[in-house]
């Protein structure tokens, strides 16, 4: 063969062959390609990530000094062993129970955020058997689409609502609120003006920035790092010898093992009953008599909202105690009064009143449940579990489906109301 023409097709072919740089460049570029989809898939962001529901919780004993830095894709536990229950609470990227939200509302669909404590987020309940998650299956089944945010947080109270409302409005652009308030989260502290002068600023995630940052970040701070499933469920009350468990205390301890019973006892000490609950009753005997000024606090609330078109209402629920006598020889077990008397006589709801009468003074709509719920006591259907303070799955609902219904009439006449 020619020699000259070997060599001619040699370069010719040398030249359509791609050269070995352009190679490994295309190797490395489909590695990190399948990478990202990897660490994408296990590895999810909140679209903001400095919203959380750890910046507003005043307490969350169960957990750890990571998880306390940061709750998301997480599982806690609210349990009563007395009462054989527990519900274990799902929470999403933010820390609040239920499903992952976007940052905007949806086109067209009405947000409407549920602030408030453990009652809001639905202790001992299923998920769907909250209040906000019943008032908004009763507004789909009634033709009514809203997105409604379940921003109930357990263990949370009055001054927690202010710091969470003043951040959410400008995070989550909910149109409408509506404040849970238990009867435990009354009466209220001196008004703080300086609440909702700064807002949150938040501080979006990037599409474009690889997953691999954000992991690497987090474990450079030594913050937990949120998976695409939910880490093992931990107990919201950590169980003695921790220091945030009272009966880690042995003073208190030595105290409390004179009244409480055995069963109740051995719950607190294993986080599997609320230990704070210790003279639930007189605490509530003692408050619920205690006059407050809360139109100050609320003035704040509503012009706050106002000023991003925003409406607040205000919902109270009366503690068992107020509504029923049901439940005394129950607490007896975990009381150090000598004798348990009647909690349903009208100097124990005053709390109701004063918020009705501020309320209607601001023009902001209110609901009391306290008729309702005692109606149903009253005829034998206990709608708060028997050692717990909180609500079975029926009295959350009534409550949900009620609150549906009033919120629906008022909703239209706010400016009326």
């Amino acid at each position: 063969m020619n020699k000259k023409y070997t060599i001619t097709a040699t370069k010719e072919q040398n030249k359509y062959k791609t050269p070995k740089s352009v190679l490994i460049l295309a190797l490395v570029v489909i590695l990190f390609a399948f990478q990202e989809i990897i660490f994408r898939l296990i590895f999810p962001v909140p679209e903001i990530s400095n919203f959380n529901r750890i910046n507003y919780s005043p307490v969350f004993f169960g957990s750890s000094t990571k998880e306390l830095q940061y709750l998301a894709n997480a599982s806690f536990i609210w349990a009563s062993d007395p009462d054989r229950a527990e519900s274990v609470i799902n929470v999403n990227m933010y820390g609040f129970r239920g499903k992952n939200f976007k940052a905007k509302p949806k086109d067209g669909v009405p947000r409407i955020a549920f602030l408030g404590d453990s009652f809001t987020e639905g202790f001992l309940a299923e998920e769907d058997e909250s209040i906000p998650a019943v008032f908004q299956k009763t507004a789909a089944n009634n033709g009514g689409e809203y997105e409604v945010l379940n921003l109930g947080i357990g263990g949370s109270d009055f001054s927690t609502y202010c710091d969470l409302l003043r951040d959410a409005i400008s995070v989550l652009s909910p149109e409408h609120i509506i404040i849970v308030l238990h009867a435990n989260d009354l009466p209220v502290g001196a008004f703080d003006q300086s609440v909702f002068a700064k807002p949150l600023e938040p501080k979006y995630t990037h599409w474009w920035v690889p997953r691999a940052v954000y992991v690497l970040k987090n474990a450079v701070e030594g913050k937990p790092i949120p998976r695409r499933w939910r880490s093992k469920p931990f107990t919201f009350f950590a169980p003695v010898p921790a220091p945030s468990n009272p009966w880690s205390n042995s003073e208190k301890a030595k105290k409390y093992e004179k009244f409480i019973s055995p069963k109740v006892a051995r719950a607190m000490k294993a986080g599997r009953f609320n230990p704070f609950s210790v003279d639930e009753y007189t605490n509530f005997k003692e408050h619920l008599k205690e006059s407050f000024q809360i139109t100050e606090h609320l003035n704040g609330i509503q012009n706050y909202a106002a000023q991003f078109g925003k409406k607040v209402y205000i919902v109270y629920i009366p503690s068992r105690n107020q509504v029923s006598d049901y439940y005394l020889k129950f607490q007896r077990e975990f009381s150090s009064a000598d004798s348990l008397t009647t909690l349903t006589l009208p100097e124990y709801q005053i709390h109701a009143k004063i918020m009705s009468e501020s309320c209607k003074s601001l023009g902001i709509p209110f609901f009391d449940f306290t008729a309702i719920v005692k109606q149903q006591e009253d005829s034998g259907n206990h709608l708060y579990w028997n050692y717990d303070e909180h609500m079975k799955a029926k009295g959350y609902k009534l409550l949900g489906q009620t609150l549906y219904s009033w919120w629906k009439e008022v909703k239209n006449s706010y400016n009326d109301y």
